[in-house]
C-alpha cells in the first residue's frame, strides 16, 4: 500500500497568498487569498491532512504559522537552504525568495535548458539561468497594478484604473491613455528584455508565471510558456529534495 504524503506549499506574496495541495509531487489543487486575511492554517491541515509544508514569503506576513510548525514537518525557504543551483548576485541574500523558488524550479523542470523565467506579480522580475544551473542575474520592474497605482497616486487628476486590455490606438480618452502606457509598455519591455538576454546565450526558454502571467501571455509575441502554477511546483520540489 502506497504512503499518502500530503504537501501544502505556502507562497506568501505582497497582496495574494497562494496555496498549493499536492500528493507527492501531483498538484491537486490552488487556492488564492488576500496575504492580509488571518489564514485558518489548523482548518486547512486538518481538512486536507496535511503532512508537510514549505512556505516562501516576500510579502509582510500577517498569519500566525506557529500552526505548521506545530501540526506538519516545515520548511521554511531562505538563502542558505539546499539549493540546486548557483548564481552571481551580489550579495545573494538580496536575492528575492520568489526569485530563489522561481530559479530552483526552473532547474529541477528543465535541466540542461538555459531558461528566462518572467515572474509577474506586483513586480515583473526577469532572471536567466544556463544551462549549467547558473544564475547569471536579473531585472527588477514595476508591475503592471503598481504602473497604474503609481499614476493615480503622484497625480492630482489621473483615475484609479483597473487592468485592462486598450483599444485604439492612439487613444482619444484618458482612460485609452493610461491602458496604452501600461499594457503597452510593459508588452513592449518584456520583448525588450527577452532580445536583450538573448545577447548572453542564443538560445534559451522563456517561463512566464506570476499572478499576470495569464494576461500577458496573450498579448506578448514571443513564444513563452505561461504558467501560473510555476512556483508552487518549484516549491514542492523544494519541499521534496530538503524534507527532514
Amino acid at each position: 500500500m502506497r504512503i499518502i504524503v500530503l504537501n501544502l506549499t505556502i507562497d506568501i506574496g505582497n497582496t495574494q497568498t497562494k496555496l498549493g495541495f499536492f500528493d507527492g509531487l501531483d498538484l491537486k489543487s490552488v487556492q488564492k487569498l488576500s496575504s492580509v486575511d488571518n489564514i485558518p492554517w489548523q482548518s486547512i491541515i486538518d481538512t486536507n491532512k496535511i503532512t508537510h509544508s514549505i512556505i516562501s514569503q516576500v510579502g509582510n506576513v500577517q498569519s500566525d504559522l506557529e500552526t505548521l510548525h506545530n501540526n506538519t514537518q516545515y520548511v521554511e525557504v531562505h538563502h542558505q537552504l539546499q539549493l540546486p543551483f548557483t548564481s552571481d548576485y551580489d550579495p545573494f541574500t538580496n536575492l528575492g525568495i520568489d526569485r530563489v523558488v522561481g530559479l530552483a524550479a526552473a532547474t529541477y523542470l528543465f535541466p540542461l535548458e538555459n531558461i528566462l523565467i518572467i515572474d509577474a506579480g506586483t513586480c515583473i522580475t526577469y532572471d536567466l539561468i544556463t544551462s549549467k544551473a547558473h544564475h547569471l542575474g536579473g531585472v527588477i520592474s514595476p508591475g503592471l497594478m503598481m504602473r497604474y497605482q503609481a499614476m493615480h497616486t503622484f497625480t492630482h487628476q489621473l483615475p484609479n484604473l483597473e487592468i485592462q486590455q486598450p483599444s485604439s490606438f492612439p487613444p482619444t480618452n484618458t482612460d485609452e491613455a493610461m491602458h496604452h502606457g501600461v499594457i503597452s509598455s510593459v508588452v513592449a519591455e518584456i520583448e525588450a528584455f527577452i532580445g536583450r538576454f538573448g545577447t548572453f546565450t542564443p538560445t534559451f526558454r522563456i517561463i512566464l508565471t506570476g499572478g499576470d502571467a495569464g494576461f500577458l501571455s496573450k498579448r506578448v509575441k514571443n513564444g513563452i510558456l505561461a504558467d501560473e502554477n510555476f512556483l508552487a511546483i518549484g516549491l514542492n520540489l523544494l519541499l521534496e529534495t530538503n524534507k527532514s
